[in-house]
């Protein structure tokens, strides 16, 4: 009965020692993965920042083809009253890009 009792305690040192261990690569794993979810929650935010920039980018330039394509529309109407009456048409200066 003695040696019965010997060997459950050794088993449960074993059994211990076994679980502090898996618990600790556990608590590694899991230290790893929340500084990994960290790094990719801050490349989110700079991505996201740079899509604000490049969206905001995109409006200016869409804003001054359509004042370009507006220009160029009153410069086609200059050209043909020019070619039908002989007289050079009053045309506004154009605004200078932002």
């Amino acid at each position: 009965m003695g040696r019965v009792l010997i060997g459950f305690i050794v088993a449960a040192i074993i059994a211990a020692v076994v679980f502090f261990l898996m618990s600790q690569s556990y608590r590694t794993r899991a230290e790893q993965q929340t500084q990994q979810i960290d790094t990719l929650n801050q490349k989110i935010a700079g991505l996201q920042s740079e899509n604000e920039n490049l969206k905001n980018a995109l409006n200016k330039v869409q804003s001054e083809q359509t004042a370009l394509a507006a220009q160029n529309d009153e410069l086609r109407k200059a050209i043909a009253t020019f070619k039908a009456t002989g007289k050079m048409p009053v045309l506004e200066p154009p605004n200078p890009p932002k």
